[in-house]
């Protein structure tokens, strides 16, 4: 079984009526798997921005606001010690997930974002909550 996706805009329009396109990735995947407004995960990055002096994009100011909410950082998945492709994961739970300079979230097995990208490689991730050890249960994977 093959990682699904799904259109989603991390309920930007329901705050912002202006149609927005692109860079807002770490906003938009932090708010679908917080499930929360748009406007508040924005707010909330910005004012650890002005605390931390960077940008709400800056990997370890995102880093440094998942971890403050109860996410854990993951290693990158592998087979065989190399990296896989995001259609290849199958992941039970919720996450942020990591490809090459861009967040998208993650929801059993289904990617939430404004564009499909799963034929990116799987770079490290967050988790929040359960989520199953796929490690340890390598036939989770499809290849």
């Amino acid at each position: 079984m093959n990682t699904k996706y799904k259109y989603h805009d991390g309920n930007r329009s329901k705050d912002y009526t202006r149609s927005r396109k692109g860079a807002d990735c770490v906003v938009r995947s932090i708010s679908i798997i917080l499930n929360q407004s748009y406007k508040t995960t924005l707010k909330d990055l910005c004012d650890y921005s002005v605390k931390y002096g960077a940008i709400p994009n800056d990997e370890w100011l995102y880093e440094k606001y998942l971890l403050s909410k109860g996410f854990e950082k993951q290693s990158p998945p592998k087979i065989n010690g190399k990296k896989i492709q995001l259609k290849n994961l199958q992941f039970e739970g919720r996450c942020v997930l990591l490809t090459r300079n861009h967040l998208t979230a993650v929801i059993n097995n289904t990617v939430y974002d404004t564009w499909d990208c799963r034929q990116s490689n799987c770079n490290s991730f967050y988790t929040l909550g359960e989520w199953k050890d796929y490690y340890a249960l390598s036939s989770i994977f499809s290849i």
